[in-house]
């Protein structure tokens, strides 16, 4: 049996070598290349998380100011007004918004939205939805259908003044609801409105 070999002609050689140079060259630089992306995307992602410690740690010493929305009267016509509140350096704004709503406005003229003794039980935003679980106090209201929908507005607004949040799931005790007290519907997530808002009537 005759031994096959494979012979490059003379006139094919400095072609063929510089081709196989060409394919090991294209190798070698993609390699590299792809271990500099690779290490640059590293640094990047490190710088980033260097940033985002810097950056919590700043909104942690750094007081807030957040708007509050209270029911106001005027004219016969009850509207959500917004009172800005500052409040202490804290990692979470938007439980200690919902605590400083509760404690009622200091504004004169401006009424509760929800019993003193309300809870926030927890509070959880994920991809732009906060669900925030209040204590059975909360369902303790007596404003009628108008008044019951300011209150869950009031708690909605004020959450989605913060830019992580787009809508609002209210929950009592830990388990989802129809309503607060018999007439605004919470069985979906709700988004901000702008329309109870009495600066939107002036305009």
């Amino acid at each position: 049996m005759k031994k096959l070999t494979f012979r490059i002609k003379p006139e094919w050689k400095t072609p063929f070598l510089a081709f196989a140079g060409g394919v090991v060259l294209t190798l070698l630089l993609g390699a590299y290349g792809f271990f500099t992306q690779r290490a640059q995307l590293q640094r990047v992602q490190n710088e980033l998380a260097t940033v985002q410690a810097q950056t919590a740690g700043l909104a942690e010493n750094t007081p807030w100011k957040v708007a509050l929305y209270f029911i106001g009267d005027e004219e016969g016509q009850s509207l959500l007004v917004p009172e800005v509140r500052t409040i202490s350096p804290t990692a979470e704004p938007e439980m200690a918004a919902l605590r400083e709503l509760i404690k009622g406005p200091v504004t004169e003229g401006l009424q509760p939205v929800l019993p003193a003794k309300t809870a926030v039980r927890h509070l959880e935003i994920e991809n732009g939805l906060a669900v925030v679980d209040l204590s059975r106090e909360a369902v303790r209201i007596d404003r009628g259908s108008w008044g019951e929908a300011l209150v869950v507005w009031s708690l909605v607004n004020t959450l989605t003044k913060f830019p992580e949040v787009e809508a609002v799931r209210i929950l009592i005790e830990g388990q989802p609801v129809e309503t607060l007290a018999g007439h605004f519907d919470l069985s979906r997530p709700l988004r901000r409105n702008e329309q109870v808002i009495r600066d939107y009537w002036t305009r």
